[in-house]
C-alpha cells in the first residue's frame, strides 16, 4: 500500500536517497529540503488541529471552543479507557445480516462489495465484528442449567454471523489458492502485484478471523504449492534417468522455484505477521515439507533398489542350481576305446 500516495496533501516526506558520499552542497541542500518539509508538515498538524478544534466544538455544543490540547486529550488512553460499546440490538443486527445472506445466495461475485461494506462500517462507524464468539455458559458446566433463559435471537445472531464469514472466508481462500499456484499466476502477475494482493487478502482474513485459523488456512495452501512443485519437477525428468539420479535431477530443478516462492513468502508476511511467526511458517511450510517429501522419496527409492537386488540374488540362484544339475559327462571303457585319438 503506498501511504505516500495516499496521504500527498497532508505532509511531506523527506527522502534521504544518496549513492556515495554526499558533497557539501549536496549536504546544505538536503538540509534546506529538510526544513522545508518539517515546515509544510507544522502547518499541517496546524490546519488539522484547528480542523479538528472545530468539530469537537460543535459536538459539544458549548460556549467556549476547546484549545488544541483538550482536543487531543479526548483521545488519550485513559478517555479511551472509560468509553462503552454501545451494544446493537440482536433483532437489527440479525436483519443486517440476514441481508448480507440474500445478497451473496442472490448476486454473483458480490463478496468483494460485502467485504468492502464490512470494512467501512468498521472504520467509519467504529463497529466491532467479533472474530470469535465467547464460549457460551453451558460449554462450561458439565450440566445444563434449566432454570437459565434460552437466547435464541443471540444463537440465530451467531449462526448468521458465521455464516457470511464462511461464504467470505471460501472466497478469500480461493483467491489465495489461483495466486500461489505458480503456473496460473506466471507471466500474469508479477511479484509487485502479487505480494500487495496476497497481504490485502490475508487481511481481510484477519479482519473476519483469529490469526491462528488465518495463519493454518494459508499454510495449509502453500504446503500444498510446495509439493506440487517438487512432484512436478519430479515427473519432468527424462526417462533415461533412474534411481537416485532421478530424485537428485527433480529437486535440483525444483530449487529456482521454491527459492523464488520462499523470497515472496518473506515480503507476504512482513505485511502481516510478527518476524518470529514468519520464521515459524516458513520452517514447517518449506524446510519440513521439503525435508519430508524428500525422505518419502528416498525410502521409495531404496525400496525398490532392494526388491531389484532380491530379484536379481534370485535369477542367480536358479542359474547355480541349473548348472550343478547338468554335470559332467560319464563315460564307459569301451567309449573310450572308441574314441578315435
Amino acid at each position: 500500500m503506498d501511504w505516500q500516495g495516499d496521504f500527498l496533501h497532508d505532509h511531506a516526506f523527506v527522502e534521504l536517497q544518496m549513492e556515495g558520499i554526499p558533497s557539501e552542497v549536496d549536504i546544505q541542500n538536503m538540509i534546506r529540503d529538510t526544513e522545508e518539509k518539517l515546515r509544510l508538515n507544522a502547518c499541517s498538524i496546524e490546519q488539522n488541529l484547528k480542523e479538528l478544534q472545530a468539530k469537537v466544538g460543535e459536538a459539544s455544543l458549548g460556549e467556549r471552543v476547546p484549545s488544541p490540547i483538550e482536543c487531543l486529550q479526548l483521545f488519550s488512553q485513559r478517555n479511551l479507557s472509560i468509553l462503552k460499546p454501545v451494544a446493537t440490538e440482536h433483532r437489527e443486527l440479525l436483519d443486517f445480516l440476514r441481508a448480507l445472506q440474500n445478497s451473496m445466495k442472490a448476486g454473483e461475485a458480490c463478496e468483494e462489495a460485502v467485504l468492502q461494506l464490512l470494512l467501512n462500517i468498521s472504520s467509519q462507524c467504529g463497529v466491532a465484528f467479533p472474530t470469535s464468539w465467547p464460549e457460551s455458559t453451558h460449554e462450561h458446566s458439565s450440566s445444563p442449567n434449566l432454570s437459565m433463559p434460552r437466547d435464541d435471537l443471540a444463537l440465530e445472531v451467531q449462526e448468521a454471523w458465521d455464516d457470511v464469514r464462511f461464504s467470505l472466508r471460501s472466497h478469500l481462500l480461493g483467491k489465495l489458492q489461483m495466486m500461489t499456484v505458480p503456473s496460473q499466476t506466471e507471466g500474469e502477475l508479477g511479484v509487485e502485484t502479487r505480494v500487495p494482493q496476497k497481504i490485502f487478502y490475508l487481511q481481510q482474513l484477519l479482519f473476519l478471523y483469529p490469526e491462528t485459523k488465518v495463519f493454518s488456512w494459508y499454510q495449509h495452501i502453500q504446503v500444498k504449492a510446495v509439493l506440487s512443485v517438487l512432484q512436478n519437477c519430479q515427473s519432468c525428468i527424462p526417462g533415461g534417468e533412474k534411481g537416485f539420479e532421478r530424485l537428485t535431477l527433480g529437486f535440483q530443478s525444483a530449487l529456482p522455484t521454491l527459492s523464488s516462492m520462499l523470497r515472496e513468502e518473506i515480503q507476504v508476511l512482513n505485511g502481516v505477521a510478527e518476524p518470529h511467526k514468519i520464521l515459524a511458517f516458513l520452517n514447517h511450510v518449506y524446510m519440513n515439507t521439503v525435508a519430508q517429501e524428500l525422505g518419502v522419496l528416498m525410502d521409495k527409492e531404496i525400496e525398490t533398489a532392494l526388491k531389484d537386488n532380491t530379484a536379481h540374488g534370485m535369477r542367480g540362484g536358479k542359474m547355480s542350481s541349473k548348472k550343478s544339475a547338468v554335470g559332467l559327462p560319464s563315460f564307459t571303457a569301451s567309449d573310450m576305446r572308441a574314441m578315435p585319438f
